[in-house]
Formats: structure tokens, sequence, C-alpha cells
């Protein structure tokens, strides 16, 4: 085994496939996913859209180093209206990571999350089996349980966002296209990613940017609202053994090993950055969830996921990156809630 540049520990085994497609290539996750494949010899093609659901300059950021390696290609292109087919020539893996995300802004802006979430996907589908493709791997969310998270991939699905919701039809879109054109689709359900790049929306990127600047720290509700928060590298890990381990139209939790309330990850980041947190509680916001926790005993069996990074490693390796690579970005104060 060996470590690549993003830090998620790969086989040093050449993989079966060697030219793998990755959209939304400039964000959290999908940044991470392009550096793992390269470093495991893939030729990636990178598509990023540019979409602005967050500020580009973290997605410039993300892909600076990915530019300087011959393995990659970045393309801009917007799944909901470019011509793909010249992106798929040769591409053996489609791994899809481009949605517009944010449960709350969902209610303000449902346009974009169809238009994303949905256009663009059935677009991708259409032109990925027209190139033949062996294998799609479709990033989803606990989003679409609802409220509360838990238990295995047959928990009630009952969104409570529109983001939820498209999410979800996403899902079942992807799945009448396994059912009718026999897609080789995979789909799976992250819990909460987290870690360095995390987008500037999230919680632990906002509440780390308030702990860092000597701020109020707002938290959503009563903090006792809990997660099993997914490392990246653990979530990555994942998704590259989904490929071949995972079973065509079949649904995988992918999710953290701890469920964790948000007011004990307060203490953990205010320790890594020896501060004491002004808390201060607002409003419980609207389509939030309650709970979440994975059951990932599927994927297990499938493909040996196990996550290995606990939270107090992972925190404190997101405050790293906060204090190091975000710092040098010369952003703003504080990042826009989405």
């Amino acid at each position: 085994m060996e470590a690549s540049r993003s830090g998620v520990r790969i086989s040093i085994v050449p993989p079966p496939w060697q030219r793998v497609l990755v959209t939304g290539a400039g964000g959290f996750v999908g940044s991470h996913l392009c550096e793992a494949l390269t470093g495991l010899g893939v030729e990636v093609i990178g598509l990023e859209g540019f979409v602005p659901s967050y500020p580009r300059r973290y997605k410039e950021h993300n892909l600076e180093r990915l530019l300087a390696d011959r393995r990659f290609t970045l393309v801009q292109a917007d799944l909901r209206t470019d011509d793909l087919a010249p992106h798929l020539d040769g591409v053996d893996v489609v791994i899809n990571e481009a949605a517009f995300p944010g449960l709350p802004r969902s209610w303000s802006d449902v346009p974009s999350y169809v238009d994303c979430n949905l256009t663009g996907l059935s677009r991708l589908v259409d032109a990925s089996r027209a190139a033949g493709v062996r294998r799609f791997v479709q990033a989803s969310s606990s989003a679409v349980y609802g409220a509360t998270a838990c238990g295995d991939e047959q928990a009630p699905t009952r969104p409570i966002s529109p983001y939820g919701v498209t999410e979800l039809a996403a899902e079942n879109l992807l799945l009448a296209h396994v059912h009718v054109h026999g897609f080789p689709a995979v789909i799976l359900r992250y819990f909460s990613i987290y870690g360095p790049r995390q987008r500037p929306d999230m919680a632990y990127h906002t509440m780390i940017e308030q702990l860092r600047h000597d701020l109020p720290l707002h938290v959503f509700g009563d903090g006792r609202q809990s997660r099993s928060n997914t490392y990246i590298d653990d979530g990555v890990r994942g998704t590259l053994d989904a490929i071949d381990g995972g079973s065509i139209g079949e649904v995988y939790n992918l999710g953290g090993g701890v469920e964790m309330e948000l007011l004990e990850a307060v203490e953990l980041l205010a320790a890594a950055l020896g501060v004491r947190p002004q808390v201060r509680h607002e409003p419980a916001r609207i389509g939030d969830q309650r709970r979440t926790h994975a059951d990932i005993s599927k994927a297990t069996e499938a493909f040996g996921f196990r996550p290995v990074v606990d939270p107090e490693s992972g925190l404190r390796q997101q405050v790293n990156w906060h204090t190091t690579e975000l710092a040098a970005l010369a952003e703003p104060r504080l990042p826009v809630p989405a």
C-alpha cells in the first residue's frame, strides 16, 4: 500500500480502468478523488462547470496541484447545456460528484437544484450510455432519509428539503436506467463528509473560521443534533472501492464510525485551535437533519468499507488546513452561509 497526495491510502496494483471522468472535479470531494486516481496512475478527465454554488476561488485553489499533473485534464463544461460526448471518448468509469449542494438554500432556489441535480444528471447518463462506459458511480446523500438518517439502505426515504428531494429523484432516475437499459450504475449515500477543502457553507468550515477569528460561534438549534461524519479520506477510499466492488443497481451508505453531537465537535475544534468558544444559539435551520448514523454493513460486505479516521484526528486535519492553505487564500473574514 502507499499514500496518494490526497492522503488516501491506495493499492499499488494498477486498476482495470485506465480513463476516468470525474464531474465536480474542482469541488471538495471531487478534487480529492482526482488526486487519488492520478496517484493510481489513472488518466483523469476532470469536468468542472464552476456553477456559482459558492465562490469560484475555492475550486480554483483545489485544482492547483492537479493542473500540474500530466495525467489530469481539466474540462470546463456545464452538464446542463454543453456537448458531453467528446469528453467521454475512451472513458471506462464516470464518477458523478457534480450537484448543487446545501439543504437550507434549496428552499429558496429550487430551479438550480432541479437543473443541476436532475437535468444535468440525465444528460450525463445519456452521454455515458452512448459512450458505453463500464461503470457509473453516483454520489448521493444521507439527506434522502430525512430528519433522521439511521439504519441501513432499506430505511424509509422521506427527505425534508428540496435538496434531499432532488437527490432521491436522481437515485430513482438512475435506477430506472438500470432497470430499462441495464445501465451500470452504483449509488453511494455520503454521510456528512468533512476535512480539508470542505465547502465554505458547511458547518465545520464556518465554525472553524468563527473560532479562528475570535468571533461568536453560531450554533443552529440546541447543538444536540448528531452526525456520523465521514472523513474525506474514508469517503474517497470507499468511492474508489465501489467502482468494482459495488453491484450494479445497488445503493450503499458511506459513513463514519462515530456519532457525535455538534457541541462535542465545537469542543474538539476549539481545543485544536487553543481557544474558548463563544457559543450563541440561533433558531434551528429549516430542513436540517436531527440525527444521522450510517449502517455501513452492506458496503463493508460488498467492498470492505471501514472508516479508519476518528473525529478528533479528522477535525485536527481540517483545522490545520484552515490555518495554512485556506489562510493563504486571503478570503473574507467569514464565509457567507448558503
